[in-house]
């Protein structure tokens, strides 16, 4: 496990081993499910599904695949792929999942991991995209704050771009 902690608090922000992952996978499960509570229309439901999904985004890239931890416990985690294909922009780093459990937004947590994901995607290419739920109003405010835009929509999903300046 690669660790980091940060001054602010005491928040370990770790890129996770194989077997660590293996490990942790349950904990991830659950702190997914307890993201998406209210945003089900966004998310994987069923835990088969969930726990397929959290592999392919480990194997997709697991050095973008970070984990925020307090005492030992999972409480946050974000994935990416350094080398996405966008048919617009052609390759960039995609910021495919970003969740805090919600009993720990608001403390600033979430902007420390995403913005450790942002410096180890910029390092590869300097656009990173992602895609978010059009009725997840929190989360875009969020991201624009942290430098992305509204770029497009496709149905329920609003595509947003940032671009290193």
């Amino acid at each position: 496990m690669l660790r980091e902690k940060t001054r602010e608090q005491r928040i370990e922000i770790a890129s996770l081993e194989e077997e660590e992952f293996r490990q942790n996978i349950e904990e991830l499960i659950n702190v997914y499910r307890g993201a998406y509570q209210g945003l089900e229309r966004y998310a994987y439901t069923k835990r088969r599904d969930i726990k397929n999904y959290l592999k392919w985004l480990y194997r997709s890239d697991s050095e973008v695949f970070l984990v925020a931890k307090e005492k030992d416990s999972i409480i946050g985690f974000t994935a990416g792929d350094r080398y996405w294909w966008d048919k617009n922009y052609g390759e960039i780093s995609e910021l495919h999942e970003f969740i805090i459990n919600k009993k720990h937004q608001g403390r600033g947590i979430g902007r420390q991991l995403l913005n450790k994901m942002i410096n180890k995607l910029e390092e590869t290419h300097p656009i990173i995209g992602l895609w978010v739920g059009e009725g997840n109003s929190r989360a875009i405010r969020f991201y624009e704050k942290q430098g992305f835009k509204k770029v497009g929509q496709v149905g329920i999903w609003i595509r947003m771009i940032r671009e290193k300046s």
